[in-house]
């Protein structure tokens, strides 16, 4: 069959790390080019219509059908590329241009295997990309797997496990699939796996149609000494190194210095912040931790971020990072990656567990704030919310939770009530006084680590003089704000 032909020269290209591209004729003179970079999908393109990248764009929502023109046009007379126009005309993110990219190659992948294309060519050639989609074989195969398979049909007590040997981390699973992943590391039916993860009977066997097209089910007579033998979860708990989705087409944010560049001044002065954590920790246990800011603005997300990812450089130290922001969600956007699933999908979900949620960029897990919530107060304050906060717990060394600004709001306070400490970021220049008096006022004393000056530009040869606020009390006991000289201060880019 060609479209087999088609799927198994993608899997050699992914296999052995190809650069090229790969070109597909249709019998009708539609033609489809693939460009590889080291195995993955970097982009697609075709002579199709409506399958360019600007339709993607409007199909997602991410653009206005109006303003394409004026883009194609922009990006003429400068000769770039469309999407790379419309960020600098900042009608978009790079993070909206790599999910528009990854939903364009997917798409036309996929027309290629329903209808009559043949290998034309593969030439060796590099090209770059705005933001590559960089599509791992995996990716791939599952999309076709969920838009092809169907739902199993067994006998009532037919039992189903994982097979041996699969490696499931590749994938980019939903968290209902996630859920019956890890109830398969014991034997069950398929009324057993409704009954456990609260998913109806028939969405149980279409992941199971998904899995079985994927050829990681067995039957358990096929399987010796289930769960053990399947090497994929532990016989209690689950295996985040195994099922968790790791992310590699994120598009990184150019501030996130610790991830993007470990060496940098500014990356020193997380690490310095980090031991400072560290030391506090030596005098209670701090394991969750609350970063705000008094408002919105002072950058109190991207020193959640850069923070979490500095905790994640420590050898065997598991970090979770928690966007708790659900009127302004910003860790999504400095990671690049979809905003769902995330906080709010487990919250408005009935039985899934949180991991079900939770996905992981290198070392760091993270789980978004998945979208806008009309109703922040009352979500933060569900009991599923402090179940979600003990959960990590148990499962993550470190837990970081971005949360609102404690101005105008009390979304923050919520949050830093299911913490052990709270960091304040206050933004030089832009912070004022009374809302500083203001977060202080509403922060728990007994949990206020301190406070993290933002946006401070270094002094010549990265000198550590630097004016900077300390915080203390006044002789009644009241909390005060004074300008000090400091000579031990994080110069930390906004």
């Amino acid at each position: 069959m060609q479209h087999k032909r088609v799927l198994d020269e993608i899997r050699r290209l992914h296999e052995e790390r190809r650069t090229g591209m790969l070109v597909l004729a249709g019998s009708t003179g539609e033609r489809v080019e693939l460009f590889f970079r080291e195995g993955l999908i970097e982009a697609a393109s075709s002579n199709l219509e409506s399958r360019r990248i600007g339709d993607y764009l409007v199909k997602d929502g991410s653009l206005q059908p109006d303003d394409t023109d004026a883009i194609q046009s922009e990006a003429e007379r400068r000769k770039i590329g469309f999407a790379e126009a419309a960020v600098e005309k900042k009608l978009l993110d790079r993070s909206d241009v790599g999910a528009a990219a990854r939903a364009q190659a997917v798409d036309l992948v996929e027309h290629v295997l329903t209808s009559t294309f043949e290998v034309e060519s593969f030439a060796g050639s590099l090209r770059s990309y705005y933001v590559p989609a960089k599509l791992s074989f995996s990716h791939v195969q599952l999309e076709m797997c969920r838009n092809n398979s169907r739902p199993v049909e067994l006998e009532d007590d037919v039992r189903l496990t994982l097979a041996t040997g699969a490696d499931l981390s590749g994938f980019s699973w939903f968290p209902q699939e996630l859920s019956i992943l890890n109830e398969l590391r014991c034997a069950s039916t398929v009324d057993e796996l409704s009954g456990r993860t609260g998913i109806s009977e028939i969405n149980v066997k279409k992941i199971l149609g998904v899995l079985d097209s994927l050829g990681v089910l067995s039957e358990a007579d096929d399987v010796e000494d289930s769960p053990e033998h399947t090497e994929l979860v532990a016989a209690s708990g689950f295996n985040f190194e195994a099922l968790i989705p790791v992310v590699t087409d994120a598009v990184l944010n150019e501030k996130l210095e610790v991830a993007r560049n470990e060496g940098s001044f500014t990356s020193e002065q997380f690490k310095n912040l980090k031991i400072r954590i560290r030391q506090a920790n030596s005098e209670r246990p701090i394991q969750v931790i609350t970063v705000s800011s008094p408002d919105a603005q002072d950058g109190k997300s991207l020193i959640s971020a850069n923070l979490a990812f500095s905790f994640a450089l420590d050898p065997g130290r598991r970090v979770a990072v928690v966007d708790c922001d659900l009127r302004n969600p910003a860790l999504d956007k400095y990671l690049g990656v979809p905003t769902e699933p995330g906080l709010l999908q487990y919250l408005g979900n009935g039985h899934l567990s949180p991991y079900c949620y939770v996905r992981r960029l290198e070392n760091l897990y993270f789980l978004t704030a998945g979208g806008l919530a009309p109703n922040p107060i009352e979500a933060l304050s569900m009991k599923k919310m402090k179940q979600l906060v003990e959960q990590l717990r148990k499962d993550f060394d470190t837990v970081i939770l971005d949360a609102p600004p404690y101005s105008p709001i009390s979304d923050a306070r919520i949050v830093s009530a299911l913490s052990d400490a709270v960091l304040l970021v206050v933004r030089r220049g832009k912070t004022s006084y009374s809302s500083i008096d203001h977060a202080f006022a509403a922060a728990d004393r007994n949990k206020l680590l301190g406070v993290v000056f933002n946006d401070v530009k270094p002094m010549l040869f990265h000198t550590n003089h630097q004016f900077g606020y300390y915080y203390g009390e006044d002789k009644s006991g009241e909390a005060k704000i004074t300008k000090v000289r400091s000579t031990r201060r994080s110069y930390l880019e906004p």
